[in-house]
């Protein structure tokens, strides 16, 4: 009985999130605004193909949300589980998963509104990734961990 509590619990969720998404997407026109320029709304450039490459990502960011929260609801509802692999370990991964993919789709789409192509904006959000990578590994050397 727990885990159709949790299941729906976690339905109720998502479609909470989906509905703040829809309300987001359509608020204002957020995605032409520049600061830079003063405030002013103006037009940037597309690509042909941008449609597919922004939804392959949105399809991957959403397919590690749903990987992180049915691990969750394992973690949550299997005892022999959780014994097994340590409750805050598998938060704290899941935790990371999750602020790694944004960061890497964060980047990514902030570069693809701002005029960059697929590839460029790709390349853009992995050079972040790996230079936190990169200062993540150097602070683990400094501390001595």
């Amino acid at each position: 009985m727990a885990e159709t509590a949790y299941l729906a619990s976690a339905l109720a969720t998502g479609a909470v999130l989906l509905a703040v998404w829809a309300f987001v997407v359509r608020m204002e026109n957020w995605r032409r605004y520049d600061p830079a320029d003063g405030g002013t709304v103006r037009d940037l450039p597309r690509s042909a193909g941008d449609s597919g490459s922004m939804g392959a990502w949105i399809a991957g960011f959403l397919a590690m949300i749903l990987v992180a929260g049915g691990g969750a609801v394992l973690l949550v509802s299997d005892a022999a589980f959780a014994a097994a692999v340590g409750g805050w370990t598998a938060v704290a991964l899941v935790f990371g998963g999750l602020l790694v993919g944004f960061l890497l789709w964060g980047t990514y789409s902030s570069a693809r509104f701002r005029g960059l192509a697929s590839a460029q904006a790709a390349l853009l959000s992995l050079w972040v990734f790996g230079s936190l990578f990169v200062a993540g590994v150097a602070v683990k050397l400094v501390l001595g961990g």
